[in-house]
């Protein structure tokens, strides 16, 4: 199963054995850029691509590229079984003295740990795509790149993921760009001439596509009329900007929904723990450091 190819016909590239030292390895590696391209018979759409996406304007885009979907919705579900639990405990507790106080002592700390997790664990800093200079910049533990887009080295593989239950494994894709010393820009100097930082993964191969495809058509053609609905939630400024206060009603019961069940979409616009781009890319395109 491991040797099946992906569906896309770019070519087959072997760069990923020019690492000197690789945390997991992936099969059947095919090269999507340079030149960027899509794959074909894939949509290019932003449908459903706000959770991957921090910041989008004309001019860049910031690409999330890990926790894309567990960070952003961990809470959902984390908050409803929390209330479901501990409101059926004190149901049960009104008959069994104890029962409700001796859950609340085993999920509330748990509850809390979960929040100074998201409080204090901030994201990793997102891949910054500027079309209106024609740079990719990448940050990968503290050494920042600064690429062409003609010159950047995207590729598609897969490999198994053991999921436990026996013999149960599932197919996994990754898109990685590939960062060479020579497009060093600023932060600690790279310690190795090539090394690779995830852009996506998922289980389908198909939202890896749309996903690339996306990406690649904001690049040559930025934004299209569906974007401005499509990507009104990658973040709470986009949020504020496109839907505000132009009805008080809905504006209320968004809010109730975020800060009950999905508090990080605003945490992470004023949270003070956080990565931060550095001076010399601040310098090109300001205080820009969305999540």
């Amino acid at each position: 199963m491991s040797d099946s190819p992906l569906s896309c016909d770019f070519p087959e590239t072997d760069i990923e054995q020019q690492l000197e030292k690789r945390l997991y390895r992936t099969h059947d590696e095919r090269l999507a850029s340079p030149p960027a391209r899509k794959v074909e018979g894939v949509s290019d759409s932003s449908d459903e691509m706000s959770y991957g996406i921090a910041h989008v304007s004309e001019r860049f885009m910031d690409v999330r590229t890990a926790f894309l979907v567990f960070r952003r919705f961990q809470l959902v579900a984390v908050n409803i079984f929390m209330i479901v639990a501990l409101s059926v405990m004190w149901v049960i507790g009104q008959f069994f003295h104890g029962a409700f106080a001796a859950s609340a002592a085993l999920f509330l700390p748990l509850w809390v740990a979960i929040y100074l997790f998201e409080i204090f664990f901030p994201l990793a800093l997102p891949v910054r795509i500027d079309r209106q200079e024609g740079f990719v910049y990448v940050g990968h533990r503290g050494t920042f790149y600064r690429i062409p887009w003609e010159e950047v080295e995207v590729s598609f593989s897969h490999n198994l993921q053991y999921l436990g239950s026996g013999v149960m494994w599932e197919r996994q894709y990754y898109s990685h760009v590939y960062l060479r010393a020579k497009h060093y820009f600023c932060g600690k100097p790279p310690k190795r001439a090539l090394q690779r930082k995830k852009i996506s993964s998922g289980f389908k191969e198909e939202d890896m596509y749309r996903k690339w495809n996306f990406l690649v058509r904001y690049y040559n053609e930025g934004l299209v009329k569906e974007d401005e609905d499509n990507l009104v939630t990658t973040s709470y400024d986009s949020y504020i900007e496109k839907v505000g206060f132009k009805s008080i009603r809905i504006f209320l019961i968004d809010h109730f929904f975020y800060v009950v069940f999905m508090p990080t979409f605003i945490w992470w616009k004023f949270s003070p723990f956080k990565f931060k781009w550095p001076g010399e890319i601040e310098t090109i395109f300001g205080k820009a450091n969305y999540y």
